[in-house]
């Protein structure tokens, strides 16, 4: 190892501490620098021009393939099955609503004087939940859709359930001060 380490070292002390090129390059290197401006323009616009033919030739591909090929489209029996798992979970909703309004009946947490932004919320969600449902009923294959409108559903029914736990107000009739 010695000897091979002691050779590379002799390699190394023996190299020229500076290299010179075969003939002078400081012409070609003046003539760059006292280029016109217009040249460099030219020559990057020549690169712009070619960026944009690439991206065009790209663009009119994507549109010829859409056309000529049929994009992978969902069964109409999935979206079918898709719709009626849809309104089932709607029904299923709407009597779980139905109930929990029944017993907010006996609780009558609408007296409350924290009740309004309950029922503004409620009343919001039922709303958000429509206009997701109906969305949903157009594109049953849309993941986010669902999880969105299952949310709302499981908001509302928090929100139902919140509302029974507020403090009611006591009829004040009769009462002295």
């Amino acid at each position: 190892m010695d000897s091979k380490d002691s050779k590379l070292d002799n390699l190394i002390a023996n190299l020229p501490k500076e290299l010179t090129p075969n003939n002078d390059l400081w012409d070609k290197i003046d003539m760059r620098l006292d280029a016109p401006i217009n040249h460099a323009t030219q020559l990057s616009g020549h690169h712009l021009w070619r960026n944009v033919a690439i991206a065009s030739l790209l663009l009119i591909t994507v549109f010829i393939g859409q056309k000529f090929v049929n994009p992978l489209l969902p069964f109409p029996e999935a979206d079918s099955a898709l719709i009626d798992t849809l309104a089932q979970i709607k029904t299923q909703h709407e009597i779980q609503i139905t109930q929990l309004e029944q017993a907010s009946e006996l609780v009558n947490w609408q007296s409350s004087p924290y009740s309004s932004p309950v029922e503004t919320g409620i009343a919001q969600l039922r709303e958000a939940a429509k206009q997701i449902y109906e969305s949903l009923k157009r594109n049953p294959t849309d993941k986010q859709l669902w999880q969105l409108w299952l949310w709302t559903q499981h908001r509302e029914i928090e929100l139902l359930r919140q509302g029974q736990k507020l403090p009611v107000l006591q009829n004040s009739q009769g009462t002295t001060i």
